[in-house]
């Protein structure tokens, strides 16, 4: 057998294969011999047909298997010989007549190729790692936003203010015509929320000081970027009629209130306890994602690396197949398509990282904790009612199990390289450090 590589780009190349007619025929003549023990043909008796007959009649179909057969067979040969490591499948190119039966087998094989990691660099790790606690001042806010959660309204016979809820109809026209969504009834705003305010921007403010029964007519202009490019870069003329104006009414910290955020026992203390475990958890996350995340990226920096174009391909796919379930699970419409040109940026992104963490794996002979794995899902499971039921429901399922011990070892790495670092401790605020989170989400 024949074989040359060609390098046609950095991870790409071009294998010329070449098989011998003889290795062809002697494959076919194989096979024909094994059909003639099997195939029926009329006037002959089973398994006493001659092989020519079952030339004539299965010797075209015969070779068109062999020849796949034996491309299949020889490009694998051939990679071993040539110790080269595809990705994904090759693009076969057949150079060969396949009716010509006095002609060798000839084909091209395009592929990529894993890029050579010889060692990854891990210098110059210096990364920054907040330092905060939660104080009784933030489980107070805390409480605070979860009254906010559970309010309701209360109707009042005086101005609307920053946090009141109007409830209006409204008319709204451009230069005198109407557009799409116009129109709304018995529409309920919350004045100086953020999402008055990306639904009809600066709308808060024309409507402060409106009372029920009112009728307030006001100029909005719209940005250029607005969504409905019928008002987008235009000013906006509403007609809004007020119905009710309602200020926000807190429920009462009692028992009542306590048990409706799951604790049991309906205690002040059992919800403060409750409370801090919960931020503290989410106070952990918070920093070690933030620790993570400069590792990893002073990781991609140091390692400049040409990752293959079917492993981008592929990880794309995946993430836009999480994006249509993630819409199917909120109950959206996941008609639409998203363009995988979003993904393609975050997915090479992975692709490196997965590439680069699994050499450091690799040379570090870094294994699995099935601790931390056990750790990790006692951690998920105490969110929920029953925690052994989730625990027994992780370890039923290699698969789950799998996708655990995935993040478990991509925390270890991020750990061994971690103490490999220079950490520099920021103290912080408990609520500067879930700012910060959220803002790098």
């Amino acid at each position: 057998m024949q074989v040359s590589v060609e390098t046609t780009s950095t991870l790409e190349r071009r294998m010329t294969i070449g098989v011998p007619k003889e290795r062809i025929e002697e494959k076919i003549q194989s096979r024909i011999k094994e059909l003639s023990h099997t195939v029926k043909v009329n006037g002959f008796r089973p398994g006493k047909i001659p092989l020519r007959v079952v030339e004539q009649k299965f010797g075209g179909q015969v070779r068109q298997e062999v020849i796949g057969e034996l491309i299949e067979s020889s490009f694998k040969e051939a990679i071993e010989q040539e110790k080269l490591h595809p990705v994904g499948q090759p693009k076969i190119d057949l150079k060969s007549n396949l009716t010509d039966f006095s002609q060798d087998l000839a084909y091209t094989a395009d592929f990529e190729i894993f890029p050579e990691i010889s060692a990854v660099n891990i210098d110059n790790l210096n990364i920054e790692k907040p330092v905060a606690e939660v104080t009784q001042p933030d489980i107070d806010k805390m409480l605070e936003k979860l009254r906010k959660q559970r309010q309701d309204w209360e109707n009042i016979d005086a101005p609307a203010e920053k946090d009141s809820q109007i409830t209006i109809d409204f008319v709204g026209t451009v230069d005198g015509n109407p557009f799409k969504g116009n129109e709304a009834k018995a529409l309920r705003l919350v004045l100086g929320d953020e999402r008055t305010n990306n639904i009809l921007p600066n709308f808060s403010e024309a409507m402060l000081g409106v009372r029920a029964g009112d009728t307030r007519e006001v100029d909005i202009s719209f940005p250029a970027e607005h969504t409905n490019s019928e008002i987008a870069g235009k000013t906006v003329h509403f007609v809004v009629q007020v119905h009710e104006v309602a200020k926000p009414k807190l429920p009462e910290i009692n028992e009542d209130f306590i048990k409706s955020l799951g604790v049991a026992s309906g205690e002040l203390d059992a919800l403060y306890k409750e409370v801090r475990d919960n931020m503290e958890r989410e106070l952990k996350f918070a920093v070690t994602n933030k620790v993570k995340q400069q590792v990893l990226e002073i990781l991609l920096k140091n390692n400049p690396l040409e990752v293959p174009k079917a492993m981008v391909a592929h990880e794309t796919q995946r993430m836009v197949q999480n994006m249509l379930q993630e819409l199917r699970d909120a109950g959206m419409n996941s008609n639409v398509q998203p363009e995988p040109a979003m993904f393609e940026e975050r997915a090479q992104r992975r692709v490196r990282l997965g590439m680069l963490m699994s050499e450091l794996v690799r040379a570090n002979n870094i294994k699995v904790r099935a601790d931390k794995v056990r750790e990790m899902i006692e951690t998920v499971a105490s969110t929920y009612e029953e925690p052994e039921v989730v625990i027994k429901w992780y370890y039923a399922d290699p698969q789950r199990l799998e996708q655990v011990e995935s993040v478990v070892l991509e925390e270890q790495i991020v750990e061994w390289l971690v103490e490999k670092a220079q950490v520099t401790e920021i103290p912080m605020s408990f609520d500067a450090v879930m700012e910060q989170h959220e803002n790098n989400k």
